[in-house]
């Protein structure tokens, strides 16, 4: 009976070769079926947190017209990481008060009055550490 198949235990193979070959041929179609072609300092990149950040616009509110009392500002803010974030705010001497949650985002705030001081802070998740704050005011 004559064997149809290549015998390959006839031929010296280098298993460890082989080995990295093949892991390197994987990497390389799970780079293009998935997109994720990324160098080790490409990925340190993305996975490095970076500041936070809080910031108002404008600020201060402009007075625009005195007939109204109320005026505008957007608060933006980004906890520099995928790190849920709390965004408080605390007007005058009142206590704070939750306005939203999520690693980033923007709130627009639709009732800035004269002669108050609006401190916006961002916490990390459940208020366990204050990463910033801004004041807020609006212009006589």
């Amino acid at each position: 009976m004559q064997e149809t198949g290549a015998n390959l235990s006839a031929f010296p193979i280098d298993r460890a070769f082989t080995g990295r070959r093949i892991t390197a041929v994987l990497a390389f179609s799970t780079c293009l079926v998935l997109g994720t072609c990324h160098n080790a300092r490409e990925q340190a990149a993305e996975n490095r947190a970076t500041e936070p950040v809080l910031s108002a616009s404008p600020n201060p509110v402009p007075s625009g017209d005195l007939d109204q009392p109320l005026g505008i500002t957007r608060i933006t803010w980004n906890t520099g990481s995928q790190m849920i974030g709390d965004l408080y705010v605390k007007v005058n001497r009142s206590p704070e008060v939750f306005l939203a949650r999520g690693p980033a985002g923007t709130f627009d705030v639709k009732w800035i009055q004269f002669d108050s001081l609006y401190e916006f802070r961002l916490y990390a998740e459940k208020r366990s550490r204050l990463l910033a704050r801004v004041e807020v005011t609006r212009d006589d």
